[in-house]
């Protein structure tokens, strides 16, 4: 073998250890793109619920309605006894609620026009003034929103709200659109429940929820005062709320959603009617509220709350209720004790609780020991706009982001109930600095307030 054979092989030798290193580098570097590009795409891809904006509508002057505007329509309206006038006005003037709430155009007549016709105003004039405001404010365009939930209890026409909202505002023909009804007060957080789902599903898309009541179709002219107490209660309002789960949406969301904790405890027939649309002996149709509602919201309370105590707790709160219940179980003289109530202060900077009477708020503060500022914001929701039914958590929110309270990091909780019996909770952070807004529903009016109101139950 020549000098020259031995050198080309060790050359060989060479070349190929070369491209054995060359081929073990390039394997590593493109697993590592691959891993980055992975880490990449799932940081982008985000499983996060942004909540980017809210409207609460703000009926025209023209729809308040006084208490005495109120005690005069029901005594001309000639439906009622004067014993049953008397009672209304009494529940009114004990409700919480102010002189500045608003009904809808057929509810200020004489006779009331609660027709189709009369009902769909109403629903036009609040949904479609929201939306309009929501797609004006963040120059939304209506072609890119991917869900559209509508949640009102008591009314649902053919075609449904969510098809005259596609009609009114052109949404595309592709859009999951879907109608909630018979949901009761805790509709919307209901409506922010699928909606979470949808969103885990079908990604960068854009969810918009539209929660209402009807007035107009609730009103009850018997006899039957439990049927009565909606009349003094419920009153016109709305609110449209835009989800995203797209991660470019984050630097302008306001909020980004937490936790969300349904609970349903209808099994039982005392818990089932306690809320029901139903005739009375004549034939007359209304929603008849139990006397013991506040009673069966404690016990409805208490269900969602343990489940989500153990989300939003800190350690400290939590080791301590798990100790209360483990005392009373080994020592029977600790059962007479009340159960113990966590603090939840230690978890949340701010509370939005349904706006659904004075007595529904007066109990939630008792039974979670807030103090009269968590409560603020929904006892002058109900002193100003009465209550909206799903919409009334909104409100709550709308009157802390008008007061400057929400600042970037606070964590905040709503809270409903509705019919069947229902509580349902959210939990919101917000995210970012906000700011002063005009299409705030109480922008216009918030240096008035609190109002001090008479520390008077509902009845």
């Amino acid at each position: 073998m020549s000098i020259l054979d031995i050198d080309l092989s060790v050359l060989e030798q060479l070349s190929l250890s070369k491209l054995l290193i060359l081929f073990t580098h390039f394997k590593i570097l493109a697993a590592t793109l691959i891993i980055a590009t992975a880490i990449l795409y799932l940081f982008y891809k985000s499983k996060h619920v942004y909540r980017i904006d809210f409207v609460c509508y703000r009926p025209p002057d023209t729809n308040r309605v006084p208490t005495s505007s109120f005690q005069e329509h029901i005594e001309r309206w000639e439906k009622f006894s004067p014993e049953n006038v008397e009672f209304q006005a009494k529940v009114l003037e004990r409700s919480g609620i102010g002189s500045e709430s608003y009904f809808p155009t057929g509810i200020h007549l004489l006779p009331n026009d609660q027709s189709l016709n009369s009902t769909l105003e109403e629903v036009q004039m609040v949904l479609f003034s929201v939306v309009q405001s929501l797609f004006t404010e963040r120059k939304i365009d209506p072609k890119s929103i991917d869900i559209l939930i509508t949640n009102c209890s008591v009314v649902c026409p053919t075609p449904s709200l969510a098809s005259m909202i596609i009609n009114k505002f052109g949404l595309r023909s592709n859009i999951l659109s879907f109608n909630l009804s018979g949901m009761g007060c805790s509709a919307s957080l209901l409506s922010v429940s699928l909606a979470k789902d949808l969103l885990k599903i079908h990604r960068n898309s854009l969810a918009l929820i539209l929660s209402m009541e009807s007035v107009c179709s609730n009103i009850y002219g018997g006899k039957v005062k439990s049927m009565l107490l909606p009349n003094c209660l419920f009153r016109m309002g709305g609110a449209a709320v835009l989800l995203s789960n797209r991660y470019r949406d984050k630097r302008v969301a306001k909020y980004v959603l937490k936790h969300l904790v349904r609970t349903h405890i209808g099994a039982e027939d005392i818990y089932y009617r306690c809320i029901s649309q139903e005739p009375d002996n004549e034939g007359i149709t209304g929603v008849n509220l139990s006397k013991s509602l506040q009673q069966l919201a404690g016990e409805a309370l208490k269900v969602n709350v343990a489940k989500l105590a153990m989300l939003v707790l800190p350690y400290s709160e939590q080791i301590r209720y798990v100790l209360s219940v483990v005392w009373k179980r080994i020592w029977p003289p600790a059962r007479k004790r009340g159960p113990y109530v966590p603090d939840f202060k230690k978890a949340f900077d701010h509370f939005c609780i349904h706006s659904g009477g004075k007595s529904v708020i007066e109990t939630m503060k008792e039974k979670l020991k807030l103090r009269e500022r968590d409560i603020e914001p929904s006892r002058m929701t109900l002193y100003k706009f009465g209550n909206t039914s799903s919409a009334s958590t909104w409100y709550a929110l709308s009157y802390l982001e008008a007061k400057g309270r929400v600042k970037r990091g606070d964590r905040l909780w709503q809270l409903a109930f509705g019919s069947g019996l229902k509580c349902n909770s959210a939990v919101w952070k917000c995210i970012r600095k906000l700011e002063p807004e005009s299409s705030n529903a109480w922008s216009d009016f918030i240096h008035r307030y609190p109002i001090e109101v008479p520390d008077v139950m509902d009845h």
